[in-house]
């Protein structure tokens, strides 16, 4: 039995029986916000401190946390304690695992609330970093909500709409010709200031008869790509998979 303890004792630590589960938050010496987690429960949260200088953008990196986990950040302007500190948050957002999110802000200090949104485990990352060009413009991922039409010919359009803090719903309607439309149908995510991400596209084609009724054959789902605002008018659109958008503009509609 002696000699079978220390093999039962080995087994008990992998497996994780005995510890508790945790849920840390720390501010790094780099200006780095770092965040643990071990199945820890659904209201654990944690203080950190961040410090953004011109021209900075802030980054939540959650890529390292558990695809069902979320973190809800809270970012207040100023040192927690100070006697000009604010009742309510600048900005606040929530983040799922493997997801990744970023915003432009004013220069100064800031304290950050985060609170576990769901049970997480694995590991998040807030920092700040030198901002994209279209982001020093103002431009943010909501700047590509709207009604986009095909520049030249006006047969495609792509309606984009907020569905929460970091997805967005997205339609995409070609027409062609009269008795079919091709539809792709997806929700996206932050990229950059400028660009949607997504990779759950599904296409599929819409026949119509001459009695007006209507059948769907799907192409494919899982589809990837990109939206990307060019500027305050123009959207182009890239489709990994069969190219749909290539060398089209699309221009916004109001």
């Amino acid at each position: 039995m002696k000699k079978l303890l220390p093999i039962l004792l080995s087994i008990l630590l992998l497996s994780g029986c005995g510890q508790k589960p945790f849920f840390g938050v720390s501010t790094e010496e780099d200006n780095r916000i770092s965040i643990t987690a071990d199945r820890a429960p659904k209201d654990s949260a944690g203080i950190g401190y961040l410090t953004v200088s011109e021209n900075e953008q802030i980054v939540i990196d959650a890529a390292g946390l558990n695809g069902d986990g979320r973190i809800r950040c809270r970012f207040m302007r100023g040192v927690l304690g100070s006697d000009d500190f604010p009742d309510e948050p600048l900005y606040e957002t929530t983040v799922s695992g493997g997801d990744s999110s970023s915003f432009t802000t004013e220069p100064g200090e800031y304290t950050v609330g985060i609170i576990a949104d769901s049970k997480v485990t694995g590991s998040a990352l807030i920092f700040a970093e030198p901002a994209d060009e279209m982001a020093l413009l103002g431009y943010t991922p909501d700047s590509l909500i709207g009604s986009w039409s095909e520049k030249i010919a006006g047969r495609g359009y792509i309606t984009i709409a907020k569905a929460s803090d970091d997805r967005y719903n997205v339609q995409v309607n070609w027409g062609n010709g009269a008795s079919e439309m091709y539809v792709w149908t997806m929700t996206a995510s932050p990229a950059a200031s400028n660009i949607l991400h997504y990779d759950d596209c599904r296409h599929s084609i819409i026949t119509f008869d001459e009695e007006g009724s209507d059948t769907e054959t799907v192409k494919y789902e899982n589809g990837t790509g990109e939206f990307t605002l060019l500027s305050t008018n123009e959207l182009m659109w890239q489709d990994d998979v069969e190219e749909a958008g290539k060398d089209s503009l699309f221009v916004n509609e109001g």
